[in-house]
């Protein structure tokens, strides 16, 4: 018997998340994966940024497991030092750009007679349509970063995703500082537009100098075996 294409994908995807997995621990962390969003929110709430981003908070939308999951990385004393979270939209009758000028405008603008929401958002996301996952909410507590931590917690949630969801897209919205260092490149990001949603007025929390960063699906199943051919390559 021929063995299904898509039955190897499925076992590479698994044993990539299974080295990010063990990259992670072997630095002294543990993983929780969960789709309880009131205890994400306590989490977030609990930590030094304190920030939850409203696409992830249960106030304005319901998430659940078949569609939301966020991961947690907690040290051995047993305190939160990153957190992560991703969700999935099915925009077959629309695009990203149409998907945002409705979501935004009703979470910010509408709350909000000040802020201005813009029409001339990421070219890109005029164009992305299907099943599209949002990765967002990432942070790391300050004492773990540069310690080669944020690329292998981000690409699991990247992979995550991808096993979970075979999304045709997954995409981020990046400070232009951030994307120009590379970090997205490294976390396995392949296209970049430097404009994400377009604000005339921004919310005062909102950055007006974010990047579309995105990933298609073809382009995660390359993550999936660039992590798979190092870990063959330089064991640890």
């Amino acid at each position: 018997m021929i063995p299904d294409p898509d039955d190897q994908a499925t076992l590479d995807v698994s044993a990539a998340i299974a080295v990010l997995q063990s990259r992670i621990e072997k630095a002294g962390l543990s993983l929780k994966e969960s789709a309880d969003f009131a205890l994400f929110e306590k989490t977030v709430r609990s930590t030094e940024d304190k920030y939850l981003m409203e696409d992830f908070s249960p106030r304005f939308f319901d998430l659940h497991g078949t569609t939301a999951f966020w991961v947690g990385a907690v040290n051995s004393h047993g305190n939160v030092v990153s957190v992560q979270a991703a969700k999935v939209e099915d925009l077959k009758d629309r695009s990203l750009a149409e998907h945002w000028h409705q979501q935004q405008r009703r979470i910010f603008v509408d709350p909000n007679p000040q802020v201005r929401f813009g029409t001339e958002h990421a070219h890109d996301a005029y164009f992305m349509r299907g099943r599209i996952v949002y990765h967002g909410n990432l942070w790391l507590r300050r004492d773990i970063r540069g310690q080669g931590l944020a690329e292998p917690l981000t690409q699991l949630g990247f992979l995550l995703s991808l096993l979970k969801w075979s999304p045709d897209y997954l995409y981020g919205l990046m400070a232009a500082k951030s994307a120009e260092k590379g970090f997205g490149i490294r976390v396995g990001y392949r296209r970049f537009v430097p404009r994400g949603t377009h604000w005339e007025i921004a919310p005062g929390h909102i950055r007006p100098d974010d990047w579309l960063v995105y990933a298609t699906r073809s382009d995660l199943h390359g993550l999936v075996k660039l992590i798979l051919r190092t870990s063959a390559e330089d064991p640890e």
